[in-house]
């Protein structure tokens, strides 16, 4: 995400191929500001210590129920236990109802847990950043140990799906969509 008028930017979860992202941010000439990541699954957090390497020190932030994974190497999954060691010293907290301040870029937190127990969804303007809690036409998936379907579909429908039908809405993985969309024809909510 990036202001055009600051050149602030920041990147949304450190996916399996960082390097894309380290051309783009070249390209575009941006100041990234932060790492925001909306959960710490492998395939969110794999590129983190390139896009730190490349970038150099940049403030990373998450919610604190899965700190461990990223400053201790603590796995997120017992069924991926792969335990990378840490990844950063210190990282910022995505709290729900705290506002996120990355240079000019502010983002709402809404705490979306389910699929992992710190998943968040962040909101700027009229888009929505879900990680892996909503897809154009699907949900993250449950059924993890440290999952919790419930979780995850009442988080989608009381904080996600109130806002505007316009939302677009950008996730983890797959097309684009809005909420509009998705409250009318998501056949798992």
């Amino acid at each position: 995400m990036e202001d055009e008028e600051t050149r602030d930017a920041v990147i949304i979860d450190a996916n399996l191929e960082p390097e894309q992202m380290i051309r783009l941010v070249r390209e575009r000439g941006v100041n990234v500001k932060a790492i925001l990541l909306t959960h710490t699954d492998v395939d969110h957090i794999a590129g983190l210590h390139e896009l730190i390497d490349a970038l150099g020190p940049v403030s990373v932030a998450l919610h604190d129920a899965e700190k461990g994974v990223v400053l201790e190497g603590k796995p997120l999954r017992r069924q991926f236990a792969m335990g990378a060691g840490p990844m950063v010293s210190t990282a910022d907290a995505l709290v729900e109802g705290v506002p996120y301040r990355a240079g000019s870029l502010g983002f709402q937190v809404l705490h979306t847990p389910g699929h992992s127990p710190g998943g968040v969804s962040l909101r700027i303007g009229d888009f929505l950043f879900t990680g892996d809690a909503l897809f154009a036409g699907s949900i993250g998936r449950s059924d993890f140990d440290n999952s919790d379907r419930a979780a995850l579909l009442e988080g989608i429908r009381t904080k996600l799906l109130t806002l505007p039908d316009d939302t677009v809405v950008y996730s983890g993985h797959g097309p684009a969509t809005t909420i509009g969309h998705e409250r009318r024809s998501n056949p798992f909510l």
